[in-house]
């Protein structure tokens, strides 16, 4: 059938579901409305039926579309009236009013009523009292016991509980303040349904004629639709060469005829990907190759498509066989069966796009009969779920665009033709760079952009071609976008809908199932013929149809699965949902197609790598035009994605404006409230789904109106780290089915959460029984709950309390936690027991956490009569149990005597039990398992052990290596994962870590073992282990070493020394800290130089070995690039670039000759004894060549990039000549603290320094700073409390300068852009400030406890830095005013005043108009506070913090 047809039925079927009950008929029933709505409800049940009609035929229409399109619209105009009027029945329930008479009481009483009632609005409004005041409502307060009649019939109601037995009072009106009331237009409402009906006649007609002459052409077909036929393959391929697939090419052809599959009689190798990929093609080569055609006797090609028809390609296969020597006695089967049994054959079954699994099992039988080995079958197809019916064992090949060289080659082949040059075209290759980066490696894609731009080799049809996507409208059976929406048509119109309006989420974006679930909800587009479905059930089941048909990619992200839309799928699902959806960019704004019909709208702010991206300014601009040409009144869906900030405000509120139809709103988090941009959002009486976000940080608040939106079915605000106070009577929104908060924050306090029938999860519910809407009884009436936490269980009084909860009847519940207040005086353990029984979830249950109870022993539901049995995540905590649930064997302390036996093997096991935790367990001494491998531990993957202050035993404490399968499969825990140990101190024997391979995650913390602690992450290939005294070895007892291979970063803090045999095990490592530590080696032997680590970073703090055992580490590391050395003092020498051993000096350290190549970073800190001695100290001859530039100071390290030195002031005293002590490759060079013996530092060679920083150095000089400011790559500089860098050397040098030379140096301009520094007086000089003003645009100007005021030439020097955007004044205690003239510094953005608390005032003459940002402290001054506000109420657009 038509796609428009079923669309058009489903768009008239939404609109009659809020009539079909009857409740809005029965409520709206007056003279005026009842016959509104029932005309309505006829003619759309008249277009339903009509449309019905058509099932099982096909029709062919296009120009019924046009009619089509106006029945859908007033279909949806019909449900937007029909919502609007079910949303103030709602309205009415829950506030006692009454804006229409019921029609239950005709006649005389009916009519009574309904004059009464506006005779009474009336008369108040002449009168001059409001619609709600007190006269009004007296005069037409008789009929309301005959309104509360009817209205206990409606949903929203009081209701009843299963056993008939009290409602859920809503007391609590009397203390929530009450959110603004929406009013009733009921005059408008009605004259919007007589011209809806009025408009609906005429074009039902029409449709009506023209379906019914259809239909007497047509027939009835099996199926409710067809695909478009697919063209015939064949072997021979068009495509002379095959780009970018030798690879896999390679591996099927070795597989197949010289892999595993040569040893099975039969096998079926599938291949899948997305239409146009190029499936068929690489088969083709395949088949064609030379090592293929002589391997195989027979070779047979079918092109199946999307018929699959086990008898036609018996037929198929047969006649395609060789002819000689044929006996064509017997059926197909037999003849097939006949000719192939000696034979080895491969059989290319190309392009199947079903394949039911018993059609499959048929076809195979004729075809693994064969006595040869070696037999193939080749599958292609779009789709995933065909892979997984045909395929013999785990071997589907998935076949996905080309990486980007082969894929650029093959586009130009396409556009220019193979082999011919592009020499002088560079202008176009640039654009089609930017093309190929949009076609996702589709060959397909290439070949059709390929046609579009060979005929005209010009940069204006190549950008057109670019900006507008223009091979999405090519049409041919061979273009891209009609070979992908083939298997789109092939979908079920509802699995169409679901993928297509994800065209709305930026591209490649990753979705979560929950995600996709709550916004089809929200669209309202999840509908079963099984009524027992769920939402998620149906949702679910569409997302593995998704994946199965290739239109969903499902990948894993930390641990959890997400969806994605790759590749050109996204393009298509943008086109196909073009009639109501459009998402806007930067890019697209300006030319993407807005059709009236538009009714879904996302906009995306920030993309990355946007091609043909415009301003942000121009973006704001065409989105306010959009209003022309868009109809914001139809917006049903709004999302808005990326980061939206003030500016936004001005032309999200014009744009929507009039939008009062969203059903979905989707919001980034924005530094504004919601009603900035939307007039209506306390007025969208449709709303289904609404996700808010606010950032940390951010005061934000809920909207008041979050109560009155009846029809909303998902908050999601798992974004929002705003307040979470909630104004307004939450309970109202009775069709609400998830409220998701972020993952650890816990709901909000809800009174008479009762009436949320349909919420599904509630992480906090707070027990107060003197609490009108707190009680238990409360969530006895919430059946479709899957999370639950309940708390203050040490209020409940009684069991029978406790059972009003109902939860053994919440079969949905799938996490439940009960929590009793932790640690209190006193308890009475037996009514705590009785409680807990009477909490007994339902079977299904899957976590479950139980936290303080006060009784002394677990319920029998979760012990001797285990009921839970699939549970699989369980967290026991705070409890003083005497029998515990099934763990196995458990030693209690009882009291003050000796811990007993107490045996928790019940015959009753957990069967799925994933994660177990035991926390704070004061009387668990032992947990010992004597058993290999006891059923509950065979699948446990957590196991969290905290808070035991009398543990002794685990079940594998005395467990050693486990290196293998075999080995791991003896233990308890043969698939534990994650493992926590906190706070046992007693526990004195554990395994070495990780004793299993298994083993990803441990942290040990505080146990009675010479651990301190211990962390081991193996995704992250990080291990740190901290000792204390009682470690004395270092050893495989403690590590694992022989599972750590893998490792590549290891932190030692406080361990004995590390030895050499378990260092060398770790052939992976990359980074070794040792702190308080060391390592050990053997005696050095020439044999022993041999090995050699892969460690590319060292860092050491209090080196506990000698000089010489660190020589003896670094020989061993020659891919070291980063040294850090920390408060070393057994060290007191050192020297660079030596290639010969420490024999003897035991306090020296040597640098090997390798490291001159490798070593790129290199900190020295605290090491206040450390010395750099030359070559020439150590060997005692002279070397000129040292001191010209070979061994001098550090120059040998010529690939060091940073060099930091933290209080060592004696490390360069060996050196008293001011020559260049630091090799010229250095970027990065920070020095803190005093040099003792260099008077001034050379460093006019350091060429590449992008970075220094010198900080409490005293009175300081260097030489060579001069040219790194005007000639060098100095970017940022750092000066602190160190003086005479700027006021002695460059001061003097700048001031003698002849006028000529400074014009010349200034010419030479700078590239330092950010500067920061204490040093007032050196760095706000005219020369200084002259040579830094095209450059500098950050500057720091950091405190001088004298300074009360700028001089005048100060304030001159500082106008220079005309380049300036950031200026900070900080720590200025005396300071009285800003310098004068800043007004003067036009490009300034920035301003902020930290801890200057004797500024008074802004300067006279102003700030400069650039201004965007004034930051002030807390603590400022408060006549400076309040001129900067009154500066802020002038001058809106500059955002001022303080």
């Amino acid at each position: 059938m038509d796609t428009g047809i079923i669309a058009a039925r489903w768009v008239v079927g939404k609109a009659l579901s809020p009539v079909l009950d009857g409740l809005v008929e029965a409520w709206a029933a007056s003279r005026e409305l009842g016959p509104n709505v029932d005309a309505l409800k006829m003619e759309l049940l008249y277009a339903r039926a009509m449309l019905n009609n058509v099932r099982g035929r096909e029709i062919h229409n296009p120009d019924l579309n046009e009619l089509l399109q106006k029945l859908r619209d007033l279909a949806y105009d019909a449900d937007d009236v029909l919502d609007e009027l079910d949303y103030f029945r709602i309205q009415d329930e829950l506030d006692d009013t009454s804006e229409a008479a019921a029609e239950h009481a005709k006649g005389c009483v009916g009519n009574l009523f309904l004059n009464t009632h506006h005779t009474a609005k009336a008369a108040g409004k002449l009168l001059g009292f409001s619609s709600c005041s007190s006269c009004a409502a007296r005069c037409c307060a008789w009929p309301r016991n005959t309104m509360l009649a009817i209205g206990k019939h409606l949903p929203c109601s009081n209701f009843h509980d299963d056993d008939g037995g009290d409602s859920v009072h809503d007391d609590s009106k009397k203390s929530v303040k009450p959110t603004p009331k929406l009013k009733f237009d009921r005059v408008g409402l009605s004259k919007k349904m007589k011209i809806i009906v009025e408009q609906l006649q005429p074009v039902c007609a029409k449709v009506a004629t023209i379906l019914n002459l259809e239909l007497l052409g047509s027939h009835l077909t099996m199926q409710s639709r067809s695909a478009k036929s697919r063209p015939v393959t064949t072997p021979t391929s068009i495509e002379p060469t095959l780009y970018g697939r030798d690879t896999i090419m390679k591996r099927i052809i070795d597989s197949i005829t010289q892999g595993k599959c040569c040893e099975e009689y039969l096998t079926v190798l599938p291949i899948v990907g997305p239409g146009g990929i190029g499936k068929t093609t690489l088969i083709q080569h395949m088949y064609n190759s030379q090592l293929v055609q002589n391997h195989f006797q027979i070779k047979v090609w079918i092109c199946v498509s999307q018929s699959f028809s086990v008898g036609k390609l018996i037929e198929e296969i047969k006649e395609k066989l060789p002819k000689e020597g044929e006996n064509k006695n017997g059926s197909a089967e037999e003849l097939i069966e006949r000719k192939l049994k000696s034979k080895r054959f491969l059989l290319i079954l190309d392009d199947i796009w079903k394949c039911e699994s018993d059609d499959w099992k048929r076809l195979l039988v004729p075809l693994s009969k064969g006595q040869t080995k070696g037999n193939i079958i080749i599958v292609t197809t779009r789709f995933p779920v065909v892979t997984e019916t045909v395929k013999t064992i785990d071997n589907k090949i998935l076949l996905e665009g080309l990486d980007d060289v082969e894929f650029e080659e093959l586009f130009l082949a396409y556009v220019f033709g193979p082999g011919k040059s592009r020499n002088g075209r560079q202008d176009l290759l640039d654009i089609g760079k930017d093309i190929v980066k949009k076609l996702k490696g589709s060959p397909l894609a290439a070949k059709t952009v390929g046609k579009l731009l060979s005929n005209h080799l010009d940069q204006y049809h190549w950008k057109r071609v670019l900006e507008s996507k223009e091979w999405e409208l090519q049409a041919g059976d061979h273009d891209i976008m009609p070979a992908l929406k083939l298997s789109y048509d092939y979908l079920p119109f509802h699995l169409q809908q679901c993928f297509s309006y994800c065209a709305l989420f930026p591209e490649d974006y990753k979705f979560n199932s929950k995600e996709l679930i709550h916004f089809w909800v929200g669209l309202d587009i999840l509908h079963s013929e099984c009524q027992t479905k769920t939402f998620e059930d149906i949702a679910l089941s569409n997302i593995d149809s998704l994946v199965s048909h290739g239109f969903f990619k499902k990948e894993q992200t930390d641990e959890k699965p997400c969806y994605i839309i790759h590749d050109l799928l996204h393009n298509l699902a943008l086109k196909v949902a073009s009639l109501e959806c459009v998402s806007l960019r930067c890019s697209n704004v300006k030319a993407v197609e807005i059709r009236p019909s538009i009714r879904h709208l996302s906009i995306i702010t920030d993309v990355a790598n946007d091609t043909g991206r415009i301003s942000d300014e121009i973006f704001k601009s065409e989105l306010i035009k959009l209003k022309k040409r868009l109809k914001v009144e139809n917006l049903q869906t709004l999302m808005i994605f990326g980061e939206v900030d003030k500016s936004f405000i001005g032309c999200f509120h014009d744009l929507f404006k009039e939008a009062s139809a969203l059903r979905v709103l989707h919001l980034p988090a924005m530094p504004f409230h919601v009603g900035s941009i939307l007039d209506t959002f306390s007025t969208l009486v449709h709303l289904r789904y609404l996700k808010l976000e606010a950032n940390y940080g951010i005061i934000a608040h809920l909207p008041i109106s979050l109560s009155r939106f009846y029809h909303l079915r998902i908050l999601d605000l798992q974004k929002w780290f705003g307040s979470f106070d909630l104004t307004g009577d939450i309970s109202n929104l009775a069709k609400l089915h998830n409220f998701l908060v972020p993952e650890h924050k816990d709901h909000p306090a809800i009174s008479n959460v009762g009436k949320l029938q349909f919420i599904q999860e509630l992480k906090r519910f707070q027990v107060n029984s003197k609490d009108v809407g707190f009680d238990l009884k409360q969530l006895g009436y919430l059946m479709e709950l899957r999370e639950l936490g309940i708390y203050n269980l040490e209020t409940v009084c009684t069991k029978e309390e406790a059972a009003e909860a109902k939860m053994l009847k919440k079969n949905r519940l799938r996490k439940l936690a009960l929590n009793w207040k932790e640690g209190r005086t006193s308890t009475k353990a037996n009514k705590e027991d009785q409680i807990l029984e009477s909490l007994q979830p339902h079977n299904g249950l899957q976590e479950l956490s139980i936290h303080g109870h006060g009784g002394s022993s677990c319920p029998k539901w979760l012990g001797a009569e285990l009921s839970i049995k699939f549970l699989e995540t369980f967290r026991l905590c705070y409890v003083v149990w005497k029998i515990l649930p099934p763990l196995g064997e458990v030693f209690l302390i009882d009291g003050p005597s000796e811990a007993s036996l107490v045996s928790c093997k019940t015959g009753q096991n957990f069967r799925s039990l994933k994660r177990l935790e035991l926390v704070g367990l004061p009387n668990l001494r032992k947990w010992v398992a004597k058993e290999v491998c006891p059923m509950f531990f065979s699948i446990l993957e957590v196991l969290i052990v905290n808070d035991c202050n009398e543990l002794t035993e685990l079940p594998f404490s005395y467990y050693t290596y486990c290196t293998s399968e075999e080995d791991v499969k003896a233990t308890c825990f043969p698939r534990l994962t994650e493992l926590e140990i906190w706070n046992c101190p007693k526990l004195v024997s554990l395994p070495p870590i990780p004793y299993t391979q298994t083993l990803c995650s441990v942290d040990i913390k505080d146990i009675g073992t010479g651990l301190a602690s211990l962390v081991y992450l193996s995704k992250s290939s990080k291990l740190e282990i901290r000792g204390n005294k009682d470690l004395n070895v270092l050893d495989d007892n403690v590590l694992a070493f022989r599972n750590l291979t893998q490792l590549q970063e290891l932190k030692i803090n406080s361990c004995p020394p590390l030895k050499e045999r378990h260092l060398k095990t770790l052939t992976s490592l990359k980074r070794l800290t040792l702190n308080g530590s060391s390592i050990a080696l053997n005696p050095i032997e020439r044999s022993d130089m041999e090995w050699q680590l892969s460690v590319e970073k060292l860092t050491i703090w209090h080196w506990n070995g000698s000089g010489k055992e660190l020589t003896q580490v670094l020989f061993h590391l020659p891919k070291l690039s980063c040294l850090h050395l920390f408060g070393c003092p057994k060290i007191t020498r050192l020297s660079v670039a030596v290639d010969r051993e420490n024999k003897g000096d035991y306090r020296l350290l040597l640098f090997p000759i390798h490291l001159t190549n490798s070593l790129q970073e290199l900190r020295i800190g605290n090491c206040e004894k450390l010395i750099l001695v030359p070559h020439r100290l150590l060997t005692g001859h002279h070397n000129k060549e040292e001191e010209t530039g070979g061994g001098w100071g550090l120059q040998t390290l010529c690939s060091l990039q940073r060099f930091d030195m933290d209080n060592c002031p004696v490390l360069l005293s060996a050196y008293e000549a001011p020559a260049c002590l630091l090799p010229s490759s250095l970027q990065y060079l920070l020095i803190i603290g005093p040099m003792e013996g260099v008077q001034m530092l050379d460093l006019s060679n350091l060429t590449s320094l992008t970075k220094l920083s010198i900080q409490d150095s005293g009175e300081y000089s260097s030489k060579g700073l001069l040219p790194l400011l005007t000639q060098g790559q100095l970017i940022n500089l750092y000066v602190y409390r160190t003086y005479g860098l700027f006021a002695g050397v460059l001061d003097s040098i700048l001031r003698g300068m002849q006028e000529q030379e400074q014009l010349h140096l200034i010419e030479h301009s700078s590239k330092l852009r950010m500067l920061d520094t204490n040093d007032l007086a050196g760095i706000l000089v005219k020369p200084m400030c002259r040579l830094l003003s095209s450059s500098l645009t950050d500057l720091i100007l950091r405190g001088n406890v004298e300074v009360e005021r700028f001089t005048k030439e100060q304030e001159e020097a500082l106008q220079f830095l005309t380049s300036l955007q950031d200026l900070k004044f900080e720590n200025y205690a005396m300071l009285r005013c800003l310098p004068a003239g800043l007004h003067r510094l036009t490009n300034l953005k920035r301003l902020r005043i930290m801890s200057c608390p004797s500024i008074r005032s802004l300067p006279k003459d102003g700030l400069p108009p650039s201004l965007e940002l004034l930051e002030l402290e807390v603590s400022s001054n408060k006549k400076l506070t309040k001129q900067c506000k009154k500066l802020k109420k002038a001058n809106p657009e500059i955002e001022l913090t303080c």
